[in-house]
This record gives C-alpha cells, structure tokens and sequence, in this order.
C-alpha cells in the first residue's frame, strides 16, 4: 500500500498513515545512493570485484590474483588451500551451481576451517546476505556456527540489519539469525538494534520486513522485549489498515501476553473500532481480538462496543464479518440483549444486502438457540420424570415385598 494511495483516501487514519509514509519515505536512502558494496545482479556475469567492493589496500592484499569470477566454472576445481579465500569466496557466489557446492562444503568442515572462512568474510556479511546467491550460503553457515559466531556476524551486521531485513534477499539470512538466537546476548543485541520507531513500522509493512519482525515477536520471549513492545503497540491502528502489517499486527497480539501491553492494545482498538472494522485487512484484526478475548474481561468491552455499533457494522461489506464472528461466538442471552438494542435503536440494518444477511443469522441464531434449549429443557424434564417414576416402581416393590 503506497503513501500516495492512502494520501488520497478521505479516511482520517488513512490520510494520518499517509502522511506518516511519507516521512518515512524522506528519510529513506535514495535507490541511486545505496551502498556501493551492493552486489550487481546475475544478470552482469562479468563482475569486477574491484569495483564492486571499495577495499582497502590491505584487504586487496588478501585476493588471490589468480582466482577471478570468470574463471572459476566449478568450486570443485579450487584446492583447499584457496577455497576459503575471500576472492574464491565472493566469486562462488556469481553462479547458483557454484554456490551450492560450497554450501555442501559446510557439512563437512572442521571447526577450524569454519572460523577460518567466517574471518575471511568478515567485514562483508552485510552485502553478501543481500546477494542472490550470497544469502543461501549465509543462511546455511548461521545453522552450523557456534552461538559466539553467531554473536560475531550479529554485530557486524548491527545498525545496518534493520535496513537489511526489508531487501528480497537479506530477509531470509536475518529470519534464520532470529530464529537461531538462544542466549540472552542475542536477544539484547536483536532488539538493540530493531529500535528505531520508523524503521520498524516501515519494516512491518514491507512484504519482506514484516517477516523479520514476525520473527521477532515469535522467537524472543516477551520477557526481554518490553521495550519493543513499547514501540511495537504504538501504531497498532496503522498496522491494521495494511496487508503486510495486519498479519504481524495479529502475531504481535497473539504472543503478547503482558498486562499492561494488553490494555493499550484494547484502548487502542475500542478508539478506533469502527474504522479498523470496516478495512478490508483491519476486519481480520477484530475478528482475531474477538475470538482471543471472547471469554476475558477485555471481551467484555468488545461485546458491548461490538452491540453499539452492530447496525453501522452490518451495513458495511468488511465489518460484517465482525458480526459473523460476534452472532458465533455470543450464547443466547448475547443475541436477545443485541436484539433488543437493535429494536430499540429504530435503525434498520436489512436496507443492503449485507445487513440482510447478518439479520437472518441473528434470526436463525436466535430460533435455533431457543429450539435447542426447549428441547434441551424438554429432555431434562423427561430424564427427571424417568427418575421419579423408577424411584416409584422401586418403592412399590418395597412395600409388595413387605
């Protein structure tokens, strides 16, 4: 959903969404000014590592001169003494067939020669992992490396990685490092360095850094992300209206369970019901909440909100699926008392075809619930009499007895 998009919609929320995309967007590096270490795409097979890398004099002094890009056809074909070296390296990864074959390499190494192909790498993980083939290779390396390496790559990566995340390729080499962590290091450093308030909404609603956020929220136990959660909950409402961030919206609730997270997650939502309820991506968030908190305190306040505005939200093609979800979740008592309010109010919710059909279900929901409970009514009363009239029949045999 671009800013412009939202910008032009008459919507409050929207037009506040777009607004704050916007600014977002003037902060963001232009396409002409990325990194000039940013791998060129497979497409220009003739890679001159010279000008893809600004190294230094010293890290030059590391390259073989022998082993270049176009040379090298089959990483089968380097001795061991080169493959490890950074230029073999860099150049693996110009071709797919190449790179697996080093991937398959990591199965086999020492320890030794693992630190030794992370020390030459080292001061190149944030290009590489933005590499087609690259962030494979990175992938695959994070899953055989002791947790102080995973540590090491963390913060070489550092700062950068929450730019990284939203690139098609590095987002899949910082989902495995979240979901790598295990030690409260990582955590601590993880959420360090995810902690910039508009680098984060943008993140979630990009298709590629909402999957590193959800990553996260899931992967890091709620203890160690109070201060996340801070930020995170902020722009709830803003999430909801978006494709991306409606999905790491609901995660977010879904693994949150800390009291005071959960109040201004609900404040939040009852502000803003209405508008949220009848998005095309924020109905999903009501619908989610509802099922969540039906039977809680906090169900209370959606039950009542939900009643309120029961005949603007049944009108409304996206909201009345929040009706659906309200008419399945609500016993008996629930549909007579929105029943009532709905008469009450004088307000006629069958004048579309959308509030005709949520009517029906109110209806048949009401119809059915009574059938049930008479006949359930019905069959105590018979069980009970069965009871009785055994118990009769046992005495008279008593008394015939005696």
């Amino acid at each position: 959903m671009s800013a412009s998009a939202l910008s032009n919609s008459s919507s409050p929320e929207r037009i506040c969404l777009g607004n704050l995309m916007k600014e977002i967007d003037q902060d963001s590096p232009r396409e002409d000014s990325k990194d000039e270490t940013a791998y060129k795409t497979l497409g220009e097979q003739k890679l001159s590592l010279d000008s893809v890398y600004p190294f230094s004099s010293k890290a030059k002094s590391l390259f073989s001169p022998n082993i270049t890009p176009g040379n090298i056809n089959n990483i089968n074909t380097i001795n061991n003494s080169c493959i490890y070296n950074i230029t073999s390296i860099l150049a693996a990864f110009s071709s797919q067939k190449s790179t697996i074959t080093l991937q398959k390499k990591l199965a086999e190494m020492s320890k030794e020669d693992l630190e030794d192909i992370i020390k030459e790498m080292k001061g190149y993980f944030s290009s590489i992992i933005k590499n087609k083939n690259g962030n494979y290779f990175v992938s695959d390396l994070l899953k055989v490396c002791s947790k102080e390496q995973r540590i090491e790559i963390l913060k070489e990566l550092g700062n950068h990685i929450i730019d990284d995340c939203i690139d098609e390729y590095g987002t899949h080499p910082i989902q495995t490092l979240i979901e790598l962590a295990s030690s409260e290091e990582e955590y601590k450093l993880l959420l360090f360095y995810f902690n910039d308030f508009k680098k984060i909404l943008k993140a979630t609603l990009d298709e590629n850094g909402t999957y590193v956020i959800q990553k996260l929220i899931v992967h890091i136990p709620e203890k160690n992300r109070m201060g996340f959660n801070l930020i995170f909950v902020k722009f709830i409402c803003i999430l909801a209206m978006d494709m991306y961030g409606v999905c790491t919206a609901i995660k977010f609730i879904n693994y949150t369970k800390n009291e005071i997270i959960e109040k201004q997650l609900l404040n939040l939502i009852l502000s803003n019901f209405l508008s949220i309820a009848e998005n095309q991506y924020g109905n999903y968030l009501i619908q989610n909440v509802m099922r969540l908190w039906w039977n809680t305190k906090k169900g209370i306040f959606l039950k009542k909100i939900c009643m309120e505005k029961f005949h603007k939200l049944a009108r409304n093609h996206y909201s009345s699926y929040v009706c659906d979800i309200f008419l399945k979740l609500s016993n008996l008592q629930e549909k007579k008392i929105l029943m009532s309010m709905l008469i009450n109010s004088k307000t006629a919710i069958d004048n579309n075809n959308c509030g005709k059909i949520i009517l029906n279900k109110l209806m048949n929901g009401l119809n059915q619930q009574n059938s049930e409970n008479k006949f359930n009514g019905n069959k105590n009363k018979n069980n009970k009499e069965s009871k009785n009239s055994k118990k009769e029949n046992g005495d008279n045999k008593e008394e015939n007895k005696k």
